[in-house]
Parts: C-alpha cells; sequence; structure tokens
C-alpha cells in the first residue's frame, strides 16, 4: 500500500501497533474486522469489544483501533492495545491502513465511529485496501450493524456494491427492536434476502446489560474464569455470570461460524477461465 509514515508530520503522537513475525503466519488467512453501523448507539463498540475478546480467546491478541478520537470508548475499554486513530489526520490515516494491510497472523479490529465512517470508507476505497489485503492474506469484513430503519439496509446495500471484493456480515442487534413493516418493504432491506453471512446480538436483560457496558469488564476473563458459586464474581452473582457466559457463547459461535466461511472462501481456488 502506497502509504508510509516518512515525509508527512503532523500532530499525531500515535505509534504503530507492533504485530507478530509474518514468518509465524499459518497458511489461512487473518481477519480485519471493520465494525460500523449508520446511526450512533447501535451497539458498534460492544461488538468491537465482543470480537477483540474472541480473538483474545483464540490466542492472538488482535491490534484494535479506536475511530472515535473524542469518546475513545474502544481504548477505555483496552488501554494497552487500541490505538486512537485521528482519521482527519493523514498521518493516523496511514498508520491504520498500513496496520491493517500489514502481512500478520493476528487479528485487527477497527471500531468505525459513524462519525468518521465517511472518510474511512473514502481512504479505503481510494487506497484499494481490500485487493491489497487479500495479496497479503489479510481478509477484510465489514461487520454492519443494522437497525429497525430502511436507511441502514441501504446504507449496507450500497457498501456491499461499493466493496464487492470484502465480506459484508449483517449484524442484526435484537435489543434494537423488530425491523417495522415499513423497512421490510424497502429496497435496501429485500436486497438481503439470501445474504448468508449474518450474525445476531442477542437480548439481555437490562440489569446484566448494563454491567456488560461497563468498560472495565473484561469479557474474555469472564469466560475463562471458572464458573463457580465460590468464585468471587464480583458485581455479578452467579446465576449473572451463568446467563451472561451463555449469551457471549452463542455470539463467539455465531463469530466463528461467519469468520471460517469467510476464510474457506478465501482459501477456495478461483473458477478457471472458459475456454477461448
Amino acid at each position: 500500500m502506497n502509504m508510509t509514515g516518512s515525509g508527512f508530520s503532523t500532530g499525531s503522537t500515535i505509534e504503530r501497533p507492533r504485530l507478530p513475525d509474518p514468518q509465524s503466519s499459518p497458511p489461512r488467512p487473518s481477519v480485519a474486522a471493520i465494525v460500523a453501523s449508520l446511526h450512533g448507539r447501535a451497539g458498534k463498540t460492544l461488538l468491537a469489544r465482543i470480537l477483540a475478546d474472541y480473538f483474545i480467546l483464540s490466542g492472538r491478541r488482535p491490534a484494535l483501533f479506536d475511530t472515535d478520537a473524542t469518546e475513545r470508548m474502544l481504548h477505555s475499554a483496552f488501554p494497552d492495545d487500541a490505538i486512537v486513530v485521528d482519521l482527519t489526520e493523514v498521518r493516523d490515516q496511514m498508520i491504520l491502513f498500513d496496520t491493517l494491510v500489514a502481512r500478520s497472523a493476528a487479528a485487527r479490529v477497527v471500531d468505525v465511529s459513524h462519525h468518521a465512517a465517511r472518510k474511512f470508507f473514502k481512504v479505503m476505497q481510494e487506497s484499494q485496501f481490500a485487493a491489497e489485503a487479500r495479496a497479503r492474506q489479510v481478509e477484510p469484513v465489514i461487520f454492519h450493524i443494522m437497525d429497525r430503519n430502511s436507511d441502514s439496509y441501504e446504507a449496507a446495500r450500497l457498501l456491499r456494491a461499493r466493496f464487492e471484493d470484502c465480506a459484508l456480515v449483517l449484524v442484526e442487534n435484537a435489543y434494537l427492536g423488530k425491523v417495522k413493516d415499513q423497512t421490510r418493504r424497502s429496497t435496501g432491506y429485500r436486497a438481503f434476502e439470501d445474504h448468508e453471512l449474518r450474525m445476531t446480538l442477542p437480548c439481555l436483560d437490562p440489569e446484566v446489560l448494563d454491567v456488560v457496558e461497563d468498560i472495565h469488564l473484561s469479557l474474555s476473563d469472564l469466560m475463562r474464569e471458572p464458573l463457580s458459586r465460590g468464585a468471587s464474581g464480583g458485581p455479578l452473582s452467579f446465576d449473572e455470570r451463568a446467563y451472561l457466559r451463555s449469551w457471549l457463547g452463542r455470539i463467539f459461535r455465531d463469530i466463528h461460524r461467519v469468520t471460517r466461511a469467510i476464510e474457506a472462501r478465501a482459501l477456495s481456488p478461483a473458477p478457471a477461465d472458459p475456454p477461448s
């Protein structure tokens, strides 16, 4: 990718995250998960946290990027790992996309603020990121969170058309409510009737949801700790921990299913050209 740090000078002080030695990369591609939504408060940062913890539990600590330079919620949840990037700064754009495209076994997760989405996808398109990433065994995946309104489906439809070489996962957040009847009749919604890459964020009990949204709660630690009535669960009771682990397990299985399907597609041989 033609985006190097030399020759540029801006006010940004972020450093490039260190990725593992590419010589240790397995044959299967690594994943660059891009989490986006048309509207705010759709559960985007929560999904980015869940994806990060999924990759941590898989044994490879991911590179994390938070594009909300104001609220920095993903960075607050992973202060030692997440890099805050300001997409109005050219140097930050370069560091972000150079890291995303780097050949490495490590997964990457980008929490794309809805305020920064237009700039992010513009740079992604202009830099031909998806094609170069795939050439380096990095599989870019857009996780797009849908809501009840037709404009979120239309935005996803336009993203799919704009990035035909990039996998698109539709994420339904059950907490946002059922899709409106008007939305079901829209062109955007109908465009995804046969779309296979889907996953769901199931509803949570409101009391448990308040705990999950606490940025100091490590979801990977919660899954690692033995489930015992005698163990200290912090603010969570035994029943709440069991309930939350079951909820996370469902989401992790969904993530595993869609990422393995995308990896299988990436590893499939390209169809042969027809004889001339």
